[in-house]
């Protein structure tokens, strides 16, 4: 089911890009046919920073199932990291607030979150960001009867080229976020008083 999901919202677009590929982690049992990598271009890729500094990162695709015209596929991502880089590129450590994504097709969804990764984010002309990551993910998917499935683990790779466009991206992170995804404040470095000095 995944991967036919994943197949039927291939297309192309000029917003920013990105290419994903998933693989399962599972070594408990292999579904026929074998093994293999799931993977999906996407045609609308944004950026841009909120009022602490944090960079952001969001993809999407959209597209209406062509053997019914009232069901339609939905996938979005998002990445929340600490800031942009202060030169041409950074490397960043993933845990588990900094990505998230929604798969949405008529009544079933499924969604992602980071585990452990890493990124790396590098400045590009025109305003644009380059970058790719590797990450360990777990996988909830809903039920018919409600609620969410076991979790299942996938290894997650992925590469983009994103557009300044806070607005847009915005609307997308919210969407991986919705319906209780929200992340957890980043955590604040913590400061010390200065020690006072011995007294003479």
């Amino acid at each position: 089911m995944f991967s036919l999901l994943l197949t039927a919202l291939m297309a192309c677009g000029c917003a920013g890009k990105a290419h994903l590929e998933f693989a399962s982690l599972s070594f408990k049992a292999i579904d026929p046919p074998a093994p293999r990598v799931s993977k999906l271009d996407l045609s609308e890729c944004y950026w841009w920073t909120d009022d602490d500094g944090q960079l952001w990162i969001a993809m999407e695709k959209n597209r209406t199932a062509w053997f019914d015209r009232k069901l339609r596929l939905e996938f979005q991502l998002s990445l929340a990291l600490e800031k942009l880089p202060a030169g041409r590129a950074r490397n960043y450590k993933l845990g588990p607030r900094e990505i998230r994504t929604r798969i949405k097709f008529g009544l079933w969804e499924s969604r992602f979150s980071s585990h452990l990764g890493v990124a790396a984010v590098y400045r590009e002309s025109g305003d644009r960001l380059r970058g790719s990551f590797r990450a360990k993910t777990t996988r909830l998917s809903s039920q018919l009867l409600g609620g969410w499935g076991k979790p299942a683990s996938f290894l997650l790779l992925g590469d983009f080229i994103a557009i300044h466009d806070e607005q847009r991206g915005r609307g997308i992170a919210e969407m991986t976020e919705a319906g209780g995804w929200d992340r957890k404040a980043r955590k604040q470095p913590t400061t010390r008083p200065a020690t006072a000095p011995a007294s003479s």
